[in-house]
């Protein structure tokens, strides 16, 4: 299965490639040595991610916005903010309370070089502010996700710590997800819209919405900080830490 942002990259490739400007992007010197990541726009990080992401929106809440230009135009965006359920203490045993952020968005426009994507994930996370030791980020298998750029850029892979709590009764597909105009929509998502996740309520604006089952996602981490930060902060999910998913193998 494809990626979703990748095919994406593809559609967009050929739809504008007829419109009245042409492949304008021929122009932009793609050489990724030249290219600069540097804090950008909520407007510019709204544009690239409702065309090439997966869910097509920006997140609830967002804190910081990076952008990797090339010619100064940008190819492609990383969005930091909330990391969801800090404010109900599971990060406390990590000691990540105070210190974790969680990278939520991210996507490249189809022009952008191939290795735009790790290089923007890399040099943005060295822009974050100080007290952020830790970045984590998710994969939805359903969008063909596996992390490849992540582990590109050296995250470690844990799966879904869901999954991997002894307390919860998990299996596969019992998460619910809600299907409209294509694009697949989280529970959170569809409180902070609708104010509730019942099928009838939600109906009443989109008549076609499914309601689809979902499996939990896939989580990585990165560490930022001094040596002796790093490995302290690594050393409380080591026991967690899994190989990297491979595509096409389950």
């Amino acid at each position: 299965m494809k990626a979703h942002q990748k095919v994406v990259r593809d559609r967009v490739a050929e739809t504008k490639s007829g419109d009245l400007f042409g492949n304008w992007w021929n122009d932009v010197d793609t050489d990724i040595s030249k290219a600069v990541v540097r804090e950008t726009t909520q407007a510019t990080a709204k544009k690239i991610i409702e065309e090439y992401e997966w869910l097509g929106c920006l997140a609830a809440v967002n804190w910081h916005y990076y952008g990797i230009f090339f010619d100064n135009v940008c190819g492609g965006v990383a969005c930091y903010g909330q990391e969801y359920i800090e404010n109900l203490g599971i990060w406390d045993k990590y000691d990540y309370t105070g210190k974790i952020i969680l990278l939520n968005r991210g996507a490249c426009v189809h022009w952008a070089h191939p290795h735009s994507a790790s290089k923007l994930i890399r040099q943005s996370m060295r822009l974050l502010p100080k007290k952020y030791e830790i970045v984590t980020c998710t994969v939805d298998d359903l969008a063909g996700e596996i992390g490849t750029i992540y582990q590109a850029c050296g995250f470690d892979y844990v799966g879904s710590m869901r999954d991997a709590n002894p307390n919860v009764n998990s299996r596969k597909g019992d998460r619910s997800a809600w299907l409209i105009n294509g694009k697949l929509y989280g529970p959170r998502a569809m409180r902070q819209q609708f104010g509730t996740t019942k099928i009838d309520v939600i109906k009443k604006s989109h008549p076609n919405v499914e309601h689809i089952k979902q499996n939990s996602k896939g989580r990585y981490f990165a560490f930022r900080g001094s040596k002796k930060t790093k490995k302290e902060n690594r050393k409380s999910i080591d026991h967690l830490i899994k190989p990297y998913p491979k595509r096409g193998v389950e």
